[in-house]
């Protein structure tokens, strides 16, 4: 799958902060379960560049399919499951 431009930045939106606020480690733990190997360290790029920077090595990889899916499990929404459907 090959995400247009103003989508990644929509996919980067509900990554960041709008299915859940994601620290600066905890993006680096998100991308790491897509194979990355990253360490959050000082001197780390805002949460927008580093996760769009994330989001233009896997765009049209099988890692962007496993990132959605990861994003949108239903574990990640215990208690608030109905949010799933408006995001």
């Amino acid at each position: 799958m090959l995400l247009q431009k103003k989508t990644l930045e929509k996919l980067r939106n509900l990554i960041n902060e709008e299915t859940e606020y994601r620290s600066c480690p905890q993006l680096v733990q998100f991308f790491n379960e897509l194979g990355f190997n990253d360490t959050y360290r000082r001197g780390f790029p805002s949460r927008w560049r580093y996760t769009d920077e994330k989001l233009s090595r896997i765009n049209g990889t099988p890692e962007l399919d496993k990132c959605i899916r990861n994003l949108f499990a239903p574990v990640n929404y215990i208690g608030r499951i109905d949010e799933i459907d408006k995001f």
